[in-house]
C-alpha cells in the first residue's frame, strides 16, 4: 500500500474495543520491548514484525475536536539511532 509522499505504509487497522483490551496490547508492545527488543503485529492474514532501533523518537499526541478525544502514541527510528532522551508517564 503506497501513500502519496512515496511512504510504504506497512499496516493499518482500527478496532473499537474496551479500554481494558486497548491497554492489554500496549502493555503487550511494551513488554514485548522491553524484553526481546521487538514484536510482531498479526492481522488477519498480515504479519509484521517491529524491531526498532536502541534509540527512539517518541512522540504523544492528544486532540480534541467537537468533543471527540484523539490520543496517539507513535515511535520513530532510523536503523543505528542510539541518542537517549527523558519521560515519564505517571
Amino acid at each position: 500500500m503506497m501513500t502519496n509522499s512515496n511512504t510504504n505504509k506497512l499496516m493499518k487497522h482500527e478496532e473499537r474495543m474496551s479500554r481494558q483490551q486497548a491497554a492489554a496490547i500496549l502493555e503487550s508492545v511494551a513488554r514485548k520491548l522491553k524484553e526481546k527488543g521487538s514484536f510482531t503485529i498479526n492481522i488477519g492474514d498480515q504479519s509484521q514484525t517491529i524491531e526498532p532501533a536502541e534509540s527512539v523518537k517518541l512522540e504523544i499526541e492528544l486532540e480534541e475536536k467537537n468533543g471527540e478525544y484523539e490520543l496517539e502514541f507513535e515511535l520513530e527510528w532510523k536503523a543505528g539511532d542510539s541518542t537517549q532522551g527523558q519521560i515519564s508517564i505517571e
